[in-house]
């Protein structure tokens, strides 16, 4: 066998599927763009559904945000204007009215503020960062300067807006578990990958109540935002599941061996071509 037989072996692995499972929803930003609006890619979104801009705007930026081990593909997206930048896309379904809900985003926020938001209106206040947060159900968690950021909201009374420091102007994956059942939310920037549980990196909120009267996450959202409150802020890697492993895949070690195997054998057929 020759090179020129190893090459294309050697090309069909390394398009082989990088996740250990197959997450509920995946937005990897996989188009040219220049502008988000319009356009959408990955799996488990509303059919037909695009990304739709209410306020400003976000450009797809080249390649995906560095995470450390996180699986990654495609591009990334970045705010482009200097005040709220707001977009929504439809999931298929809407979240579950039990278990739990899992959410991931890779956020660079540069001193700024950015995340994900999960709404029952593409057309509603998705903004994490603004005053008026008072929409049913609407949920949101991401970066805001130095500090990790939360808001849970529902129908009546003042919403719950937290921040907690630690943020650095580093690509930083944030995950988040609302667990449905018991109207609980658990948030995590950087945790462990490979587990079947967070461990390690920031516990930034644990098992705080984000049911309010009158009204519940579940069957409300059927929205997932992205929410920047300034320009040059950068997101990447959108994930919903049902499990911390849905929502932080890591590439499979059997991609890596075949890899290597096959390396192995395109040296020895370049040294036998010799």
């Amino acid at each position: 066998m020759n090179y020129k037989q190893i090459l294309p072996l050697i090309a069909a692995v390394t398009v082989l599927p990088a996740a250990t499972i197959a997450q509920t929803n995946y937005e990897g930003f996989d188009f040219a763009g220049p502008a988000l609006a319009g356009n959408a890619s990955g799996t488990g979104w509303f059919t037909g559904s695009t990304w739709s801009v209410s306020s400003g705007g976000f450009n797809v930026g080249s390649g995906s945000l560095d995470a450390g081990d996180l699986a990654t593909a495609g591009n990334h997206v970045v705010s482009t204007t200097n005040g709220a930048n707001i977009a929504a896309r439809r999931m298929a379904s809407a979240a579950p009215s039990s278990g739990e809900f899992w959410a991931s985003i890779v956020v660079d926020a540069n001193g700024l503020g950015g995340g994900l938001t999960f709404n029952n209106a593409a057309t509603g206040q998705l903004n994490l960062f603004s005053d008026t947060f008072a929409t049913r159900a609407r949920v949101g968690f991401g970066i805001n300067g130095a500090n990790f950021f939360y808001k849970l909201d529902g129908a009546s009374g003042a919403p719950i807006n937290v921040s907690v420091a630690g943020a650095t102007n580093a690509p930083t994956l944030l995950v988040a578990k609302f667990d449905v059942t018991n109207g609980l939310f658990s948030m995590w920037a950087n945790p462990t990958l490979g587990g079947a549980n967070p461990t390690g990196g920031t516990s930034v909120a644990s098992n705080v109540a984000f049911t309010r009267s009158g009204a519940t996450f579940a069957g409300d959202v059927s929205f997932a935002g992205l929410s920047a409150n300034w320009g040059g802020v950068q997101l990447d890697e959108v994930r919903l599941g049902t499990s911390f492993a849905d929502v932080t895949p890591i590439p499979e070690p059997s991609t890596y061996a075949a890899l290597a195997g096959l390396g192995v054998l395109g040296l020895a057929a370049v040294r036998r071509r010799r």
